[in-house]
């Protein structure tokens, strides 16, 4: 894929290009684990496992809009359009979140019911990402990388 002007580009191609998966994989893998030893309920592998997706698309989003690392084209981009490549994360978690939290619900015997609960934490999850992700974009967000 090129990223050459007139070429379309897309905010999955910006984030791929800029992520930082060193960061955003212990900052999910931390709090995961933190979850996971703080809340030993019914199901805590998957309130363990929302949460560590949560903040791996939080934490690998905010870190690659700040940093100075990656490819300049992308992240003049990420700073150009911040509200854009807030949704490449923000798509990321909320369909983790909706995929763990039906698995959840599946595993105690709430077939039907679990679909539409899973689909509103998905989407809540997204909502949430991608207004922090864009908040901080147009903040702080490197436009003239």
């Amino acid at each position: 894929m090129t990223l050459e002007r007139g070429n379309a580009f897309t905010p999955v191609a910006s984030a791929t290009m800029i992520w930082p998966w060193g960061t955003a994989t212990a900052a999910g893998a931390v709090t995961g684990a933190a979850h996971f030893l703080l809340n030993l309920s019914a199901f805590p592998v998957g309130g363990a496992l929302t949460t560590a997706i949560f903040f791996f698309s939080l934490v690998g989003g905010g870190v690659a809009l700040l940093g100075s690392k990656g490819d300049r084209r992308a992240r003049r981009y990420a700073g150009q359009y911040p509200w854009r490549f807030a949704a490449g994360p923000a798509l990321l978690g909320g369909a983790g979140t909706a995929v763990v939290s039906y698995i959840g619900a599946v595993l105690s015997g709430a077939v039907i019911s679990g679909l539409f609960g899973a689909a509103f934490a998905g989407l809540g999850v997204a909502a949430v990402i991608w207004v922090i992700l864009g908040i901080i974009g147009m903040v702080a967000g490197n436009k003239s990388a």
